[in-house]
This record gives structure tokens, sequence and C-alpha cells, in this order.
């Protein structure tokens, strides 16, 4: 719930981070020495700021990604920076851990309280805080492997012996969703160190996280795809057949049987060999044909393709149980899954009409197009007016806010200003630009977005305004988080623990603007030092430091690494 009441305050901040990818020009990214200087200084000023938090988890989360975003600039000065924040977090691990061994045996009822209600005990109150510490563990792991997965996953390892209390170190150990993740983003960058890793997370079992990590391995290393692919096939055929296996079964011969096939066909190596495919498709079959329910029919045709006789025994065990059971019951259930609802027809003259609306494709032909700065003035002319008229017929302002934002960079792009110019004042026009909802400030951002591309000095204001109306907004969210939040889960001592809250939640704001990032990267371009006055308007420290640091990533963070890790996994 709580979790729940947090995204508005992320989203309003930080609306930027959830738009589709920017429709940009071809400009040249490096910035001038002049603005990199100005940056390291508000680096400097940033690590400064996160010092001043009274929170200590959020101070520590902080300091984290200041570490990695100066890792860009000097990695000797960010290791220095990484140190000291694992010094900082094994000593509050340790302040904890002594606090609670004083109180007692750690394994009794320690919880109280409770949404709205209850009062927590000492030990209880001590126990929350050592879960968020934890938390805040995961983001420091996060930020370590972007840049040295070794020294990640030596933290990670290491770090909870600070805990001296075996049973209370228990607790807190093996998090099987977050290392396959973390995992799977090392796999971008070093695939020899994730699929050495992931071997040792195996020894928890197979589960979902692990099929992702294998095709990053994959995609960066094939041999080394393949070996790790032969570890997780033994895992699963050494494991006991429960009952719950069988769709994590199905879901790895599945991704086997895509991968062999495209691999065949591209003479490349497969993930798995046909042998290990056979026995796998052995396991998954005795898993189905042991089972008290009729289920699988899904895998049949799976199994086919490599144990035909297996598929027949299935078919028939499965059909066997429909013909005994009630035909309005479960039976004719699984016979209705088993086979795809009949395919509806469109009447004609919907279709004719359908067939009439522009296209998407239409609209980014006709972009594309304009980018050819040899063609005609008439031509371009044509194309500009085909596709203002496409977008006019676009469902919704904010589809054809980002629309007219994209045509006016393209016009802008091949020297026509005045004329993109006039494109964004009609998008202008389409904005309230005095935002009360969070709708209005996704409209505003799509503006700024537009403008930052053909005309920063017209986007400056609009931040700047948007910044000073967001303020009440978010003053207002921490009254009320304030109010309901009684055992100090999102609030503590006045300030939003944007650092410890969800954990990783700053590493994934921070690093989850992809290629949107153009639009801070385009206004730091323009005026790096507006940008930085812009950031320090937010009225609460903990958002003024987060707007700085989404500013600094934008600024230091490598394109070439966000490029690879927008590619497209092997096997989707």
């Amino acid at each position: 719930m709580y979790k729940k009441l947090f995204l508005p305050l992320i989203f309003l901040l930080l609306v930027e981070s959830i738009f589709p990818q920017t429709v940009e020009t071809k400009k040249d990214d490096e910035f001038s020495a002049e603005t990199r200087k100005q940056a390291v200084e508000f680096l400097r000023e940033t690590a400064g700021d996160v010092n001043n938090l009274r929170s200590l988890e959020n101070r520590i989360s902080f300091s984290s990604e200041v570490a990695s975003i100066m890792w860009f600039n000097n990695e000797q000065e960010a290791r220095v920076m990484y140190q000291s924040v694992i010094n900082d977090f094994k000593q509050l691990l340790f302040e904890y851990d002594s606090q609670l061994n004083a109180m007692g045996d750690v394994k009794e009822d320690y919880y109280g309280g409770g949404f709205l209600g209850g009062e927590l005990n000492e030990k209880a109150k001590l126990m929350r805080k050592l879960q968020k510490s934890v938390s805040v563990r995961q983001q420091i792991v996060a930020s370590i492997a972007e840049h040295d997965p070794q020294l990640a996953f030596d933290f990670y390892d290491a770090s909870l012996n600070a805990i001296t209390n075996a049973d209370l170190r228990q607790r807190f150990t093996g998090d099987a969703y977050f290392i396959t993740r973390l995992l799977t983003e090392i796999a971008q960058k070093d695939p020899n160190k994730a699929a050495e890793f992931g071997r040792k997370s195996l020894a928890n079992g197979v589960n979902y996280q692990h099929l992702e990590l294998l095709k990053k391995i994959y995609a960066k290393d094939v041999d080394k795809g393949a070996e790790f692919a032969e570890e997780m096939a033994k895992k699963l055929k050494d494991a006991k057949s429960e009952s719950e296996e069988y769709y994590m079964l199905g879901s790895v011969l599945q991704l086997g049987a895509d991968n062999f096939a495209k691999a065949k066909k591209d003479n490349k190596k497969p993930m798995f060999t046909e042998q290990t495919l056979r026995d796998l498709t052995e396991v998954l079959a005795q898993n189905l044909l042991k089972s008290e329910e009729p289920r699988g029919m899904e895998y049949v045709e799976l199994i086919e393709k490599f144990s035909p006789s297996r598929a027949v025994q299935i078919r028939a065990r499965l059909n066997n149980r429909i013909s005994n059971s009630n035909r309005g019951g479960y039976g004719a259930n699984v016979a209705n899954r088993a086979s795809p609802p009949p395919p509806t027809s469109v009447p004609k003259g919907i279709a004719a009409t359908i067939d009439e609306v522009p296209s998407e494709e239409d609209l980014t032909k006709n972009l594309t197009n304009l980018q050819n700065k040899d063609l005609p003035k008439e031509e371009r002319e044509k194309i500009i007016a085909k596709a203002r008229k496409i977008i006019s017929s676009l469902p919704g302002r904010q589809a054809k806010l980002f629309a007219l934002s994209g045509l006016a960079a393209q016009v802008y792009s091949v020297g026509d200003k005045d004329l993109a110019a006039e494109i964004m004042r009609e998008a202008e026009g389409l904005v309230n630009l005095q935002p009360k909802n969070y709708q209005d400030y996704i409209e505003v951002w799509l503006l700024i977005n537009g403008y930052s591309q053909s005309d920063a000095n017209k986007a400056f204001p609009i931040l700047e305004d948007a910044v000073a109306r967001i303020n009440d907004t978010l003053n207002a969210f921490v009254k009320v988080a304030e109010f309901i939040d009684v055992q100090g889960d999102i609030i503590d001592d006045g300030e939003v623990q944007v650092g410890a809250f969800g954990g990783s939640m700053v590493r994934e704001i921070t690093n989850g603007l992809g290629q949107t990032d153009s639009v801070l990267r385009n206004l730091a371009k323009a005026d790096m030092g507006r940008m930085r006055a812009i950031t320090n308007r937010f009225d609460k420290p903990e958002i003024r430091v987060l707007a700085k640091m989404l500013v600094l990533r934008a600024v230091f963070g490598d394109p070439q690494q966000k490029t690879e890790k927008a590619e497209d996994s092997v096997g989707d």
C-alpha cells in the first residue's frame, strides 16, 4: 500500500521517465569542455547536498549514486567514494545488530502495530530499520555492478557479515529475484562474470529470471550461454518433479526449442544440445503423466518435437480424463482452452474506414524522408503538409503533442526554424500551461520535450514554472504521507525515504531513463547553469538531490551503454 502511495510523488516529479523514446534529431552528442567543467562542479555540489540529508539511509543510497556518476569522470575518485559508502553501510548494520542482540532472542515475534494503527515495540522498530538498510544494500550492489561486477559481488557476499547473530543474518540472506535480475544487468557488461555468479545462484533452483539471464549471456557470448544453459538443464533434471515445476520446465523447453531452430538456421551453436532438449522433454512428460490433474495440453505439440511417443501418451491420458469428466465441468474447460478462439470478422464498412486512417508507419516514413537535406523545397513542403494532416487525425492530445514535437525537430534539423516554431506553437496550443493533475504535467513535459529539440530557450521558462507548481503538490503529498505513515516507512524526520524505500528506487529511476533522457541532455547542452538552477528550485532537499541526479546521469551517463541495455534479447 505504501508503495502505491509513493508512486504519485515519483510520477509527478519524474514524468519524463515514463515517456516513450523521443523522436530526436541527429546532433553531436558530445558536451563542450565548459559544460563538462560545470557538470563536474555540479556533481561536487550535489555530493555536498547528500551529506546534509538527515536520513542516513538516504545519504548512503544517494552517495552510492554520486559515486556511480563520478565513475564516468574519474574512476579513482569514484572507488574512494564507494569505499566510504561501503564502510558507512557496514557501520550502520553493526549498530543495529548490537542493539538487537542486547534485546534478546530475535526468533520471537517482534512485529506489532500496523497500517494506521498500533504501536511497535523497540525491537520491532529496530527490525524495520534493519530491513530498510538491507534494501539499501541492494541499491549499493546495483550501483557498483554497473562499473565493477566483481567488487559488487564481493560486497554483496560480505556485507551481511556485520550482522553477528546467525539467526538474524539468515532472515536477510538470499533474494533470488534480486540477484538474478542483477546478473541480467551484469551480463550486458561482463557475460563471463554473469555466467560464473549465475551458476552459484542456481543452488536455490531455477526461476524465470534465470531465463532472462540466459538470453543476455547467450546474446553476448554464445559459448558461455550454452554452458550456462546446460547448468540450468542439469539442475532441472536433478530436481524432484514437483507438480508446480512443469511451468518452469515448459518455459525452459520452449525457449530451448525456439533457439535450437533459429541456431540451426543461422548455423550457430544452440543454447541446449538436442539430447539435452530430449532429456528435458522426458522430465516434463513424466511430470505431466504423474499429475493427478489433467493438464499439459499447451505443451503437447512442444513435447512431440522431441518425443512423439510421450506426446501420444499425454494426449491419450488427457482425452481419457476429459471423456470421463462432466462435459460442462473442468474437462470441457481444458478442451476449450486447448483450441484457439474462432477468428472474428470485421465488417467491410469498418475495415474500409480503418484502412483510410493514416498509420504510424506513414508518419514515421514522412519524418524519415525529411532528413534528406537534398530534398527539393517543394517536395519537402508536401511531406510536411502530409505529416501535419496525419498528426491532426491522431486520437488524443498526447499523441498529437508527441508527433508535433518530432515533426518540429525534423523541420528544425533541415534549417527551417520559422516553420519549426510555428509547429511548436500549434503544439503549445494543446497544453494547459497551468497544470493541476498528472495528465497536465505529462503534456507540459511533452511540450518541453519538443522545445528542447528545436528551441531550448522556450523550454526553460515552461520547466521553471512547472517545478514551482509541482512543489506545492510534493509538499502536500508529504503532509498526507506523514499523517498516514504511522511506522515511518515513507517519511522519516520529515524527509521522504527516496534512498531506502523500495531498495533500488534511486537506481531504477536514474538508470531507467533510457533514451528519454535526451530532453535533459539537450537542455544541459543549451545552458548547464540554468538546468543547475532549476534543480535547486525544488523545496524538499531529498527531492532536490534526486532531480540533480537525473540531470547528472543524463550528462555523464554513457550513451553507448544505454544503447546496449536496450538491445533485444535473443529468443524474445
